[in-house]
């Protein structure tokens, strides 16, 4: 009897729990969803996450409101995201500096990307490109080869920050083309002013937000990270082309809190295909020189993994930790 009575209550159990999972799929999204971005407003990586939002929202049929908290190589934003409940209402927009390098660069990160996220999708990739000032007067990279190891460390380079996206790429490029120049970091986007000023002689940063300065001549673009050309700019080889093994990771992805329902993980990451997979979507991210990327949510923590442990060593060379 006792037995029987053991079993009835489990199985009542189970069967709370799968209607519980049911209802929540079902009833999602209930409310406006928080879009956690680490940019300011304005930036690339903004404009890419607000015309993300719309398409989702209306795939979704529910407000997606932007949240812009830049600052601190996306701990800010983090720290607003964290604060919001695990009911799938709230999403943070994490690249691979969030997910991957972070870890290596914070003695005290106020939180691990594999434990407290759950990944959603990956939704978008894209590659590196260096540019330089044309107080410079050089057009080709040789020419910009020749320029800086004729004075080795009299010039300085670019970035978003010490440990930012921009900074671990320029210093890869250094690594591989045994250039010498001095790192001057700058808060988010003010790096490419500065080259355009001609208080530093370098960038490496996302074709998206300085293609127009590209177009203009304020910048003279040399060389590219990913393994094709970039259509916007078809004269503009790649590092491979030049013989340098430059390779850096530029995905974007999509997360919520760890204990967000599981059904509503898959619900988005569906949303977030379809989406991706529309004509209009690949448009507006091929303008941003960005690919648009279908996966799983299984693929967040794949790329963590594997970008933590390629660039760990590097980190650790630089000295940079935190």
């Amino acid at each position: 009897m006792r037995g029987k009575l053991l079993r009835a209550v489990l199985t009542w159990c189970v069967l709370a729990c799968v209607a519980a999972g049911a209802s929540a799929q079902a009833g999602w999204p209930s409310k406006p969803i928080r879009f956690a971005i680490p940019m300011a407003p304005g930036t690339g990586v903004d404009v890419l996450a607000r015309a993300f939002a719309d398409a989702l929202a209306k795939e979704l049929g529910q407000t997606i409101v932007v949240e812009n908290k830049p600052g601190a190589n996306g701990l800010i934003a983090v720290n607003f995201f964290m604060q919001q409940p695990a009911d799938g209402h709230a999403m943070f927009m994490a690249g691979v500096s969030n997910m991957a390098w972070n870890q290596h660069l914070y003695s005290h990160l106020p939180y691990d990307s594999l434990k407290d996220f759950e990944g959603v999708a990956v939704f978008a990739d894209t590659p590196f490109i260096t540019v330089v000032s044309p107080r410079l007067g050089v057009r080709t990279f040789a020419e910009f080869k020749s320029l800086m190891q004729a004075s080795p460390g009299k010039y300085s380079f670019a970035s978003a920050g010490i440990g930012n996206s921009t900074h671990l790429a320029s210093e890869l490029m250094l690594r591989r083309t045994g250039l010498q120049l001095v790192h001057v970091p700058f808060n988010g986007a003010a790096g490419s002013s500065s080259v355009i000023a001609g208080d530093t002689a370098m960038y490496t940063t996302v074709p998206g937000g300085i293609a127009p300065l590209i177009q203009s001549g304020k910048l003279v673009p040399l060389a590219v990270t990913g393994s094709e050309r970039l259509k916007a700019f078809p004269d503009v080889p790649t590092y491979k082309e030049l013989g340098y093994d430059v390779v850096v990771p530029g995905w974007y992805s999509i997360v919520m809190k760890k204990g967000t329902d599981r059904q509503v993980i898959e619900k988005m990451n569906a949303a977030i295909n379809r989406v991706l997979g529309t004509p209009l979507m690949q448009e507006r991210l091929a303008a941003q020189s960005l690919t648009a990327v279908q996966s799983t949510p299984q693929d967040v923590q794949r790329l963590t993994r594997r970008d933590s442990a390629l660039w760990a060593p590097i980190i650790d060379e630089l000295g940079i930790r935190q």
